[in-house]
């Protein structure tokens, strides 16, 4: 029975070192785990901080495409008024109906005297058409 003692001693201290040694590894693997949790916290942090910045950013930048757009409509109103005005000039200025329809003779391919006889225009003033006219194109 000595023996058997013995050996169920040795048994015994086998099983216990055995035992340390998976608590020893276990200890290790969770020391690893946490350390790996520890960087994921730090990346976590590091991406919501991240992300707080861009949402700032879109803020501002949503901020300013809305003025932006605000000062387009009020350009574009603006733009429409004096368009606007400047038809009516047009209709209402003899001189500026002479000046149109001389601009469509040119466009229409008439020379400076037809331009000159047809709307009573200086020669000087017919040639200068002509002369943009050719240069526009």
């Amino acid at each position: 029975m000595t023996e058997l003692m013995v050996i169920a001693g040795i048994a015994m201290a086998v099983l216990i070192v055995a035992a340390g040694m998976l608590v020893r590894w276990i200890r290790a693997k969770v020391n690893q785990v946490e350390r790996k949790v520890e960087a994921v916290k730090l990346l976590l942090k590091a991406a919501e901080a991240n992300n707080e910045a861009l949402q700032r950013e879109l803020t501002e930048v949503r901020s300013g495409a809305l003025g932006v757009g605000k000062r387009v409509k009020e350009l574009e109103h603006s733009q429409q008024h004096l368009q606007a005005r400047q038809d009516e000039v047009l209709q209402t200025d003899p001189d500026a109906k002479l000046y149109n329809r001389a601009m469509k003779m040119v466009e229409l391919g008439a020379d400076v005297e037809e331009i000159m006889k047809d709307c009573e225009l200086p020669k000087a003033e017919a040639q200068l058409l002509v002369t943009l006219h050719r240069r526009g194109q």
